[in-house]
């Protein structure tokens, strides 16, 4: 059973989702995003203001909504400055607590401490959990089996979608759509809506490889096997519910990706590439070469992507009948089941 379509523009089923699933886990970024001390990453998901910030005490979560007048403590986005708000310059320590309010009384202070959430890390990769410290065990698996590590990007964006965040997900979760969708990407790059695909989940990750139909003149692996020994011509991705996702273009480059729910149609994805171990090994002019094919590719993909969860937006926002969703569709299914699973359980 799918997804009520209803779910993809009701303002009460986006706060439930957030209360049931963004709750327990989020990622937010990696260890490349806040390599020094005062680096900040700031994000609104939903009603909630977070700041996440590299401190002399390790990385932290907290609420980022001044206790004076309410400002936002740091800017939306990333960068590296004090924990201090730029409206009265009340300013806090890195547990989130208060620190120095210039010109304030004392007796007016009534609330010292800022909400604070748990982090978790793995595979470079950092989690936000509301509640308890998030489980983020599966993590490893995704990165296994795409046999791929993070590595610092070359190349990174933030893309703003006018669609509800389970398109997004569900969008990048076949490759049915590519010969239609993609005829300027993934078709030129040997990637048709009929190539050989196959697919895998466990628990919480699932995951998918994706090579050339052979007789169609697409099957370029022993090229890439000239390149290096390591490469070959294929697409592996996986995806960590509930916003993570992972790529391994050809043992080459791999790619980063992380959405957080702004509203019911409103997603915000952060994007990354980085060198695999066979591409950093290689000459720098065809290291250079490479890392600017794939950002050509990843600007050009995801903007054709966008147009199309836009649309889907528009038109789930109408009168229709539910999806029809087909066989070769099946890692969206395990996504809805994980969905399902999350919005009917009640231990929250």
């Amino acid at each position: 059973m799918s997804i009520d379509r209803a779910a993809y523009s009701d303002p009460a089923t986006f706060d439930a989702e957030l209360a049931r699933i963004f709750s327990d886990r989020m990622c937010v970024g990696s260890v490349y995003d806040l390599p020094a001390v005062n680096d900040y990453l700031s994000l609104l998901v939903g009603n909630r203001a977070i700041t996440v910030r590299h401190t002399p005490d390790g990385v932290r979560a907290i609420n980022n909504v001044c206790l004076h007048r309410n400002a936002l403590i740091d800017p939306p986005g990333s960068g590296n400055r004090a924990f201090r708000c730029n409206y009265h310059g009340w300013s806090y320590r890195s547990d989130g607590t208060l620190e120095h309010a210039p010109l304030a009384e004392e007796a007016a202070i009534c609330e010292r401490q800022l909400i604070r959430y748990t982090v978790a890390e793995s595979n470079g990769i950092y989690y936000v959990g509301l509640g308890a410290t998030p489980d983020v065990s599966d993590t490893r698996i995704a990165f296994d089996k795409l046999r791929m590590t993070l590595a610092e990007p070359f190349g990174r964006g933030t893309l703003d979608h006018a669609c509800n965040w389970k398109l997004l997900v569900e969008n990048v979760m076949e490759g049915y759509h590519l010969s239609y969708v993609h005829k300027e990407t993934f078709v030129q790059a040997g990637f048709t809506s009929t190539a050989n695909y196959h697919h895998e989940m466990e628990g919480s990750v699932s995951w998918s490889t994706m090579t050339p139909r052979q007789g169609h003149g697409n099957d370029r692996s022993s090229q890439y096997r000239r390149i290096s020994q390591d490469a070959g011509h294929y697409y592996n991705h996986a995806f960590v519910f509930p916003n993570l996702f992972l790529a391994n273009s050809n043992g080459l480059i791999g790619f980063m990706s992380y959405l957080y729910p702004v509203s019911t149609s409103h997603t915000r994805l952060e994007w990354a590439l980085f060198e695999l171990p066979a591409l950093t090994a290689l000459a720098p002019s065809i290291r250079e070469h490479f890392r600017n094919d794939a950002l050509s590719f990843a600007n050009a993909t995801l903007l054709e992507d966008k147009a199309l969860v836009e649309s889907c937006q528009r038109g789930i926002s109408s009168v229709g009948t539910a999806c029809q969703f087909q066989p070769n569709e099946s890692r969206i299914r395990h996504f809805h089941l994980m969905y399902q699973e999350s919005m009917s359980a009640t231990s929250r």
